[in-house]
């Protein structure tokens, strides 16, 4: 595939910003016009603590979609939990409503719902979920690895020492306000569930999985419980196993993620797990992160 790293300039974050992107390439074939073919679009979305070259560093992506017609969009959103935050960038608008213009337009992605998909991790988890759930028209699919479903816990109890960089909590409360007003409103996943369990169900499929010794495994558990008692027609898939919050357990259900949403086959699933399972430190060179 084609590595495009670039700068853009965004009008909901009212300035430059940086992306990365995997754009579908025919290696050692001579070259085509291709210029009116529009392709699938997949948006993965960071973690807290993490850039939009994350994927790149440590993840297996390239390799599970060297050979797709897909175009591949990473966004750095920074520590803005993909919310237009209270004291904060509109970094939900810039995902959600200016970010799939920008690959229809730079990057021949196609805008048809049916060719549209949303994923992310830890943080990204729960962008993806927020931005799906409130906009279930536009995508085909959503995935979430070890989400951060809870924030209004996150609020309430802290995060038990597990993120140690400064004002953490302090991030939190410029972005979403004060844990009342976040409580049911549009930032609120379990909220978000509720709206979908009134509207009959949710259309796009959902993949969802956590490691059982992740530190937010219990949250997860409880969004999981939650949208499975939402009642209505939901194409749900949960998955967990054993693994922490680390790219050990999330390169190992990325290609299911992506099996799930039909965009890879069983062969790629089985190459690559066997992979992840060697550890993805002597596969790829990158250190275990979170």
């Amino acid at each position: 595939m084609a590595f495009v790293q670039c700068d853009i300039f965004s009008y909901e974050l009212g300035m430059d910003t940086e992306l990365t992107v995997l754009l579908p390439e025919k290696r050692q074939q001579k070259p085509i016009d291709r210029s009116g073919k529009k392709y699938k679009v997949l948006y993965l979305l960071h973690g807290h603590g993490d850039d939009h070259t994350a994927y790149i560093r440590k993840s297996l992506i390239e390799l599970l979609v060297r050979d797709k017609n897909l175009v591949v969009v990473m966004p750095n959103c920074h520590r803005g939990m993909y919310t237009d935050g209270v004291y904060t960038h509109r970094y939900y608008s810039y995902v959600a409503e200016e970010l799939p213009v920008v690959a229809a337009n730079l990057f021949h992605g196609s805008p048809d719902p049916k060719d549209q998909y949303i994923a992310g991790f830890s943080m990204g988890g729960y962008g993806a979920a927020k931005i799906a759930l409130r906009n279930p028209d536009r995508y085909a699919a959503v995935g979430v690895l070890s989400g951060g479903m809870d924030m209004e816990d996150h609020m309430t109890h802290g995060t038990g020492g597990h993120f140690t960089v400064p004002d953490m909590e302090r991030n939190q409360f410029d972005i979403f306000g004060s844990p009342e007003q976040f409580h049911g409103s549009q930032e609120d996943l379990f909220a978000l569930l509720e709206q979908a369990r009134k509207a009959g169900g949710f259309a796009p499929k959902f993949y969802h999985a956590c490691g059982t010794e992740d530190f937010l495994y219990s949250e997860n558990v409880r969004f999981r419980d939650a949208l499975r008692g939402c009642g209505g027609v939901w194409d749900y898939t949960y998955e967990e196993g054993p693994g922490g919050h680390d790219w050990d357990f999330w390169n190992t259900y990325l290609p299911r993620m992506l099996r799930c949403f039909g965009l890879i086959d069983g062969h790629e699933l089985g190459w690559m797990t066997g992979v992840a399972g060697k550890g993805l430190e002597a596969a790829n060179g990158i250190a275990r992160g979170i």
